[in-house]
């Protein structure tokens, strides 16, 4: 069994839609695939928001309780730390670690994958930020990241930051893709990969249904 941590490098660059391409390429490789959204915020009911819409685009994932699936769902619309607040919540590492271990010995995947909110600096808490519930995990990480301008500062700074806190980095996925790639996206994934001692494991575009290349599972023949 497999276990991934989808992150990225900021707000709105299309996480839930790779975690979806993501879960879609695992259950068609045959895998038994959960997913998990620790912390979800603006709405009470979880399958309304991230988890619900991968759940309609990939209905071959496991069907894993709401309470399971995402321990914390918090209605206020904002950074998580804020509407914990609001909810005079504390997000709980263990809880949600609890949640995942629940999920893994009823359900038995083959591959889970839990999606953050926002990136992984985004506060928990006053004090904790997004990366520290990584690290007690402990799962690698996927990075999503745009394709396009910009993309190369971004994503060097969110993996610099991922590795001195001590996470490991499965690759980087890059999003966001004009059809056909500009100069420019095909550099990124040049650069990206020498400068970030890393690799590109997924090219995505908008709106297709599935990743124009994915290294990380093959399809059954």
């Amino acid at each position: 069994m497999k276990t991934y941590f989808v992150t990225g490098t900021g707000t709105g660059i299309g996480k839930t839609y790779v975690s979806a391409l993501l879960a879609k390429t695992a259950v068609r490789a045959g895998l038994r695939t959960a997913m998990m959204k620790p912390v979800q915020t603006g709405m009470t009911d979880p399958m309304l928001g991230d988890l619900g819409e991968i759940r309609r685009k990939v209905p071959g994932i496991l069907e894993i309780p709401s309470d399971l699936a995402c321990p914390y769902c918090l209605a206020y619309e904002s950074s998580p730390h804020l509407a914990a607040e609001k909810e005079s919540v504390t997000i709980e590492f263990d809880r949600i670690r609890d949640c995942y271990e629940q999920i893994v010995k009823n359900y038995a995947p083959d591959v889970v994958f839990l999606e953050g909110a926002g990136g992984i600096c985004v506060p928990l808490s006053d004090r904790v930020l997004t990366a520290e519930l990584i690290r007690f995990l402990g799962f690698d990480v996927l990075l999503v990241a745009p394709a396009g301008l910009g993309s190369i500062n971004h994503t060097l700074l969110s993996l610099e930051h991922l590795r001195k806190c001590g996470i490991e980095v499965a690759g980087v996925i890059l999003n966001q893709f004009s059809c056909p790639p500009t100069e420019i996206e095909l550099d990124n994934i040049r650069m990206i990969e020498s400068l970030g001692n890393t690799r590109v494991l997924a090219k995505a575009s908008d709106g297709a249904e599935e990743f124009s290349e994915c290294l990380l599972f093959r399809h059954p023949e």
